[in-house]
């Protein structure tokens, strides 16, 4: 071919629609080299004819760049050119459309929702600076792992322990009576170290927070509110900054206000810690108080736990008395905060994740199925010239289009659900309003319809893509060479449908088998018609024991008067959330050793109490009016302690102390057993209860356990009264039933498993809706072998069984992929259950048989309509 020839037809080439993902630098670049052979051929030297080329070539960079602006502005039209073409193709299909739409909906919006839990709990930063550095700090003894730290250990830490920037300590879990303004109330607070939020790096949203100096007992009493207590209290007025509030009698000069985005245990007003440690609360052997450290720059985790490690050794030897066997650990703040949650939240993110897929696929189902119907079609656009790659691009583009319709559905889903999982605030889940659906949940649902229309449009798009356009147009687009690999594909889709359907009933069975052995445990208590609330007698106002218990006294009178109560009981701990867990020591048994003494749960109970909670006598006798201060002492142990430490009954009549050998504490004598109480949640057994009698104690806040069959809401009123009558300002908080605490304590384990129930649920939906489609199009595709089965003389039953069976062959397939999968992903939430195996045979069956059961309807409502089929109108179709 001339030169010039072989130019003008590269220029063509470039301008062409079909070429123009052809690599324009290869092209002037095969260019270049000939036109240089050809002038070397003319007698030109080589060094002439590459500069003679070049000035040549320097043209055509020109039209280089007139080409690209070319392709951009052709590839800009054919996009909407497809994209105006795919949109009038979906409307004039509105059936396809809204189930492929609604399909996609539900899983990019199931998705996203779990994804914006997952974002707010574990993958936003803490607030305050530099978050990571942050770790949360504890001591342990030899049998708890895990208890608060000692005031004065604290100190010590601060002094001796390199690896940290700054030390600070708080206790989040205080009440406090507010008065002075309206009526009482009972506010959560807590006591904070005056460089608490330096340590956290938080700076204030109005005033200023917490300094060293407000320790001093020499400062003016200062207080700090979190955000949500400034708003629902004072209406989130700035001028709050120097007011002054009345707690337990005592007056705060409020010096500051948190930001929003800081919460930390719950707590609504913080108060100088270093005010209140001269009490007996803050000696060595008391610990009651949670350690934040921020770590060096340069500091590991395990450079920090070896240091910490050191120092604590050091204090077990300068205190034995008080620290024998005391250890010091800490990890990340942050996975401190959501480590619990972490588990169940990468199952439900695993679990919406396949139920995305089950989506996909049937879309891609319901893509193949209609792109049989319109091979045609896009024959006819091959034959008069279309290329196969346009094609498929049409086909993308319309499988984008429903995937961005599904995910603006599903966003709207996503965010209804947020909203309505944060307005029902289930508990255990940490973080909970740092949920929303911001920015980057906004750019996740976006990428995942992006992705998800890729993933279900494109195998449609390529199996349509190697079909025989001939063929199409001879056959009038009834029947192709490409059918039997379209059922293939699909048949496939839906193998995969039933086999992820199965692993997610199967996950969801065995959470529901694990939550129906945890709630089947006997707490130890009867907790309907049992109504709790906490009491607390200010200092000010009751600043002796005696007038302490004699308030308690006179109030407990008071609620057992009334007509509606059967009981009434106090105690200043409640079963499933006991928080006093105290050394003890037993007398006439040799001393344990350093760092293994035992460790107990300790309840100051009234007389009534066990009578009231229904907690069982096992021997001896319980607490009685008697016990009352002056008299001998006594505590009743529970059944683990009298078996643990004296083999049973042997146990009465025993003497015991709390503290070790050394600390002078009173003996008491051991007077009866009870049934023992899941103080520590239903999961764990007892560690073992010691009770004190309520009048031989010193306590000034005490929870007033009531019994009655009359509904909170009428009961309510009732207690606020005789409280009122007795002192207007002592308010009722933290009011609950213990069937709500009781609820409250398998909520993480309730909510993952009514999660991924639904789940499980959709998918099995969409997996049947695959199966019937799939059997459904194969109906219509055998019609003619089907009326030619029953003109031959067959039955409407062989013809059930042909089609029910097609469908059946496909479940069983699935059900065997499914059942391994299944068996794996019970390995992997094995940390979530409570006596139950992952591979329980029982919940494989039940899932398996379930998954066949829900196929059989989905294939038998295409094999009725086939069995009915009319012999001589489907051989007419032919």
């Amino acid at each position: 071919m001339p030169l010039l020839a072989r130019g003008s037809s590269m220029m063509r080439n470039l301008f062409r629609r079909e070429r123009v993902d052809q690599d324009l630098d290869e092209e002037i670049g095969s260019y270049l080299a000939a036109l240089v052979e050809e002038k070397v051929a003319a007698g030109m030297s080589p060094e002439a004819a590459r500069r003679a080329a070049a000035i040549e070539v320097g043209g055509v960079e020109q039209v280089k760049e007139r080409v690209r602006q070319a392709r951009a502005g052709a590839l800009l039209e054919s996009l909407v050119q497809d994209l105006r073409y795919g949109l009038r193709t979906l409307a004039r299909n509105p059936g396809f459309t809204a189930a492929a739409v609604l399909t996609l909906g539900l899983g990019i919006g199931a998705n996203t929702a779990i994804f914006s839990v997952v974002d707010g709990v574990l993958l936003s930063p803490l607030a305050g600076r530099d978050p990571d550095r942050l770790v949360m700090l504890w001591e342990m003894t030899p049998d708890t792992p895990q208890i608060p730290v000692s005031y004065p250990n604290y100190l010590d830490w601060r002094q001796r322990v390199r690896s940290f920037e700054d030390i600070a300590v708080y206790n989040g879990f205080d009440q406090f009576t507010m008065t002075g303004e309206g009526d009482p109330e009972r506010v959560r607070g807590g006591l904070a170290s005056g460089n608490l939020f330096t340590v956290f790096g938080v700076e204030p949203a109005a005033g200023r927070l917490l300094d060293p100096r407000d320790d001093s007992l020499d400062a003016e009493p200062a207080a700090v509110i979190a955000d949500g207590f400034w708003r629902r209290r004072f209406a989130a007025d700035p001028r709050v900054v120097g007011k002054s509030i009345l707690l337990d009698g005592n007056a705060y000069t409020i010096v500051g206000v948190l930001p929003p985005s800081f919460r930390l245990a719950g707590s609504e007003v913080w108060l100088p810690l270093g005010r209140f440690t001269h009490t007996p609360r803050f000696v060595r052997a008391n610990h009651g108080l949670i350690g934040i450290g921020r770590l060096k720059p340069e500091v590991t985790i395990d450079r920090m736990l070896a240091d910490l490690g050191a120092v604590a050794r050091q204090l077990q030897r300068d205190h034995p008395a008080d620290n024998a066997g005391i250890g010091a650990a800490g990890a990340p703040l942050k996975e401190m905060m959501v480590g619990s949650i972490r588990q169940p939240l990468r199952v439900l993110a695993a679990a919406v994740g396949l139920v995305l897929l089950v989506a996909c696929a049937n879309v891609a189902n319901l893509l193949l199925s209609r792109a049989a119907s319109r091979q045609h079609e896009f024959a006819l656009r091959v034959a008069i010239g279309a290329g196969r790659r346009r094609v498929v691009r049409q086909l993308i583009t319309e499988s984008l289009l429903l995937a961005v319709a599904g995910g603006v559905l599903g966003l709207g889903l996503a965010w209804a659900g947020v909203k309505l999982l944060v307005a029902l605030r289930p508990a255990n889940v940490p973080r909970l309003m740092d949920i929303q659906v911001d920015a980057t949940v906004l750019a996740f649902a976006l990428g995942l319809s992006v992705v998800t229309g890729l993933l279900f449009g494109l195998a449609p798009a390529l199996h349509l893509a190697r079909s025989e356009p001939i063929l199409a147009l001879q056959e009038g687009g009834r029947r192709t060479s490409g059918g039997r690999a379209r059922r293939r594909l699909a048949t496939g889709l839906t193998v995969a449908e039933v086999a992820i359907a199965l692993v997610l009933l199967v996950v969801a069975g065995l959470l529901l088998r694990s939550f129906a052995r945890l709630t089947g445990v006997d707490p130890g208590f009867e907790p309907r018609n049992a109504t709790a609330a906490l009491v607390s007698l200010p200092e000010r106002d009751y600043p002796d024991e005696a007038r302490r218990r004699l308030a308690f006294r006179e109030l407990l009178w008071r609620v057992r008067a009334l007509p509606q109560m059967q009981d009434a009981a106090l105690a200043t701990d409640l079963p499933l959330t006991t928080s006093w867990q105290t050394q003890v020591t037993f007398a006439g048994r040799p001393p344990a050793d350093p760092g293994s003494e035992p460790f107990l749960n300790a309840v100051i109970a009234s007389p009534e109490y066990f009578r009231t909670m229904r907690i069982r006598l096992l021997a001896g006798r319980g607490i009685e009016p008697a016990d009352a201060q002056g008299r001998s002492r006594v505590v009743v142990v529970s059944e683990s302690v009298a078996r643990r430490f004296f083999g049973g009954r042997g146990a009465l009549g025993q003497r015991m102390k709390q503290g070790g050998a050394g600390v002078e504490n009173p003996w008491l004598t051991i007077v009866g057993i009870v049934a023992d109480v899941r103080n520590d949640g239903l999961r764990i057994a007892s560690r073992g209860t010691m009770y004190v009698p309520h009048e031989q104690s010193d306590a000034s806040s005490a929870w007033l356990v009531v019994r009655s069959e009359t509904p909170l809401e009428q009961l309510l009123p009732l207690l606020r009264r005789e409280i009122a009558a007795f002192d207007r300002n002592l308010p009722l908080a933290n009011v609950t039933t213990l069937d709500d605490a009781l609820d409250s304590s398998v909520a993480q384990e309730r909510f993952s498993m009514l999660m991924v129930g639904i789940f499980a649920a959709l998918a099995l939906v969409l997996a049947a809706v695959g199966i019937y489609g799939v059997i459904a199009y194969s109906v219509a595709q055998r019609s003619q072998e089907i009326g030619v089965r029953i003109a031959l003389g067959a039955r409407r039953a062989d013809v059930l069984a042909l089609v029910v069976g097609e469908g059946m062959r496909l479940t069983l397939l699935g059900i065997v992929l499914g059942a391994a999968a299944a068996l794996g992903a019970g390995r992997v939430i094995a940390s979530l259950l409570f006596e139950i195996e992952p591979g329980d045979p029982a919940v494989l069956a039940g899932a398996a048989l379930l998954v066949a059961a829900v196929a059989l309807l989905a294939a038998g409502l295409p094999a009725l309509r086939a069995a009915q089929t009319d012999p001589r109108a489907a051989l007419s179709e032919g």
